[in-house]
Formats: C-alpha cells, structure tokens, sequence
C-alpha cells in the first residue's frame, strides 16, 4: 500500500496539480469563458463526488488534500505559455510524468484507479457545458475538438476512451 510519504513533496504537488491540468486541457481544446468556467467547476464536483467513494489510501490522501483550502489553491497548475498549443503539450509532459510516478511507487491497483479518475475527470469537464450554437441552439455536449483531446488524455494516462 502506498502513502503519500513514498512521494516527494515534488511529486505530491504534481499529484495534486493534475485534475486541474487536465481540465484546463479540455478548456483549451475547445475555449469558450462560460464553458471554461464550468470545466473548472466540474473538477470541484467531481472531487467532491469521489471523496464519498470508497477509492485506495492513496487516491483516499489525494482526494483529502483537497479539503484543505490553502492546498487546493497550491494544486493550481502555473503555465509557462498562454498559447493554447502550448499549454496543451505542457499538460500532456505533466501527465506524462504523473504517470512515470504513479508507474513507479504506487501498486498497480492503485496507479491503475488514479488513471481511471484523472480520465473521468476531463470526462466530466468536456460535459460541463454544451459547445457551439446559439443560445443553446445546435450546441452539442462534447465538441470534435474536446473528443480529440479526450483521446489525447486517454493516451497519455494509459487508459480507455
């Protein structure tokens, strides 16, 4: 079973930065102020949704650092770019070593939930608000683009779409 004592304080934050991450991913994908405010939103749910679950330890200390206000407002990830494409390809590298680390210190059972919930939550965030249209008219749940970055998130966390 793995703590959050087998992490860095490094590798903790980069932890706790990646639900928000993913989520500015989606908003990215497809920006709009509205939609990009209930992304954001749709993380907050989402925590707060899983945290009644029942989920491993690790995703258990994951999950209740974010109960702490002044964490959370830590786990705001900080983008080098404000240019879309680069904040994508800065998303997709934290991902990447999110990954690398929960591969190498947290048990399969555990690396493999943390994938699965970080998946939903830009699941969660692309069906935040209905894209494209007019006043709602013609507008879809999930645009072509946030299903392309749904793929991109799928791939890089080693998981289903």
């Amino acid at each position: 079973m793995t703590t959050k004592t087998d992490f860095t304080a490094e590798e903790w934050e980069q932890l706790l930065e990646a639900p928000m991450s993913i989520a500015m991913y989606i908003a990215v994908a497809d920006p709009s102020v509205f939609g990009s405010i209930k992304e954001a939103l749709s993380v907050a749910k989402n925590i707060a949704k899983k945290s009644k679950e029942s989920s491993t330890e690790l995703l258990g200390a994951i999950l209740a650092d974010f109960q702490d206000k002044e964490t959370a407002k830590k786990a705001q990830p900080e983008f080098e770019s404000k240019d879309p494409a680069s904040i994508k390809q800065e998303v997709l590298d934290e991902i990447g070593a999110v990954v690398t680390i929960l591969d190498e210190k947290a048990t399969a059972e555990e690396a493999s939930e943390i994938k699965s919930w970080l998946y939903q939550v830009a699941v969660d965030a692309a069906n935040a608000s209905k894209e494209g249209g007019f006043l709602g008219i013609g507008a879809v749940r999930v645009s072509d683009e946030e299903k392309a970055a749904l793929a991109d998130l799928a791939g890089a966390l080693g998981v289903e779409a």
